[in-house]
């Protein structure tokens, strides 16, 4: 799906609420269909985004069905505190929600948001000769047909596309997700889902619910949380690397290893966690085969 299929950021047609109408009772069956325990009928906000999220709500429900292939020999290796997969899957449905737009009355900025967040038909190189490209030259390099406006909208809340890079623009998502779903609480999205959320670009040094990375006490409440918010940053990152990365399993495993050990945030007890999930995930080559067969389609990655 390219820019330019995109609806006018003004004027939003008849035709189009009602397509939209449709993908939201597309999401309402998938949800339904994972049963991981999520009320969209009470989360009427949660429902309208997830449905404007489009490849990434389908990156989400692919996430969701890895860790509940995973779930048994990870909570084996990590001990995690839940019994079933399925508070952890509803956090893969929700984890990129950020991407249609930071909390709040949805407005031009948010279709512009969600519009730079789909992956590009033209290849985007996010770095040149050592430094970050800006987020101002994807909008240059993807002629867009309302370019300067979208530019000036970036502007107007705070972001300069001429110094902010590519990257940093998309890992905005996470605190995005964490503000919206902060307004969402209850309990199937209880405080430690939305912390989970919040935390999974851990392994990029994203951390909005500042969750504590130092060493804790095992068994202390945010070493569970912590447990589960670095899953769910692996996890994330296998998939991008081998949906829209053109990696092969080997080489994922062995990037993502190495994104592990050149993060000196981490303590050691979260290194060897991270390995430990690298392991399962390693050890699980052919389930994943099949799992991330989608459409035949590899693409290039982007925000992750």
């Amino acid at each position: 799906m390219n820019q330019e299929s995109q609806p006018n950021p003004e004027v939003v047609s008849e035709a189009h609420e009602m397509r939209l109408s449709e993908t939201e009772q597309a999401v309402v069956r998938e949800v339904e269909r994972l049963d991981v325990g999520l009320d969209l009928g009470r989360h009427l906000r949660v429902r309208e985004r997830l449905a404007e999220l489009g490849e990434h709500f389908a990156d989400s429900v692919a996430m969701a069905c890895i860790i509940e292939t995973l779930f048994v020999p990870l909570k084996e290796r990590l001990d995690l505190p839940d019994e079933s997969p399925k508070r952890l899957m509803r956090a893969a449905v929700l984890h990129d929600i950020g991407k249609s737009g930071p909390a709040g009355e949805r407005g031009k900025f948010h279709d512009f948001v969600r519009r730079l967040f789909i992956t590009p038909e033209r290849p985007f190189a996010l770095r040149r000769e050592g430094h970050d490209k800006t987020i101002g030259e994807f909008v240059s390099a993807q002629e867009m047909a309302d370019k300067d406006e979208c530019l000036a909208t970036l502007r107007e809340w705070g972001i300069d596309p001429d110094t902010e890079p590519a990257i940093e623009f998309w890992r905005r998502h996470a605190q995005w997700g964490y503000d919206v779903l902060r307004d969402e609480m209850g309990p199937d999205i209880d405080e430690d889902t939305v912390l989970i959320v919040a935390t999974h670009h851990l392994l990029e040094g994203k951390n909005p619910a500042g969750l504590n990375l130092e060493e804790v006490p095992v068994g202390a409440h945010v070493i569970e949380v912590l447990e589960m918010a670095e899953l769910m940053a692996a996890v994330d990152k296998y998939q991008a690397f081998r949906d829209r990365g053109h990696l092969d399993h080997e080489r994922t495993v062995a990037a993502l290893r190495k994104m592990v050990g050149d993060n000196h945030e981490l303590s050691e007890t979260a290194h060897a966690k991270f390995h430990a999930i690298l392991d399962v995930l390693d050890g699980a080559k052919d389930e994943m085969e099949k799992l991330l067969v989608l459409d035949g389609k590899q693409g290039a990655a982007t925000s992750g």
